[in-house]
């Protein structure tokens, strides 16, 4: 193989189509398999010192790209749903009494709230953010997020039952 830039593109023109090829086979998904892909090919980069010689050259990339595709597969069927707010009214588009208590509702929960649950959960059920990029953002783990999330659904529910009984 040629040095450098050249060396790079060869690399890239023989595991490149072959890496996409069986992400779309297990992710069924033609983004998902771009994104994995370079992903992929970023972590044959930073390994290339690794690289086998070519005869075991495409099992090893076969290895490397089902098992990023798996736990791929994997890790998106553990984000935990978003939080049902069954507890929260839903407010009609044309009553402005609801909408208004149904903010004073949520403002009234999350000032209850420590200060460690309130920017897990605003940024998750506000912004959207999926957990991993809360967690990111915020500087703590995953799993984390979703343990904090889970304790404020527990807190909403009790406040929601103290609210009903005209104690909150």
């Amino acid at each position: 193989m040629k040095k450098g830039k050249g060396k790079l593109e060869e690399l890239y023109g023989k595991l490149g189509p072959v890496i996409y090829a069986r992400c779309r086979r297990i992710l069924k998904d033609r983004a998902a398999a771009e994104d994995a892909t370079q992903e992929i090919f970023i972590k044959i980069l930073k390994s290339a010192d690794s690289i086998p010689g070519d005869d075991a050259l495409m099992p090893w990339v076969h290895r490397v790209t089902t098992n990023h595709c798996l736990n791929a597969l994997r890790d998106a069927r553990r984000h935990a749903e978003p939080m049902a707010t069954e507890h929260m009214p839903e407010p009609r588009d044309d009553d402005f009494e609801d909408s208004v208590v149904t903010r004073d509702f949520a403002e009234q929960l999350m000032a209850r709230q420590p200060e460690e649950l309130k920017a897990p959960v605003m940024l998750y059920h506000l912004k959207g953010m999926e957990q991993s990029r809360v967690a990111s953002w915020l500087g703590i783990s995953r799993r984390t997020v979703l343990y904090r999330l889970a304790e404020f659904a527990d807190r909403a529910k009790k406040f929601e039952a103290l609210a009903e009984a005209g104690l909150a």
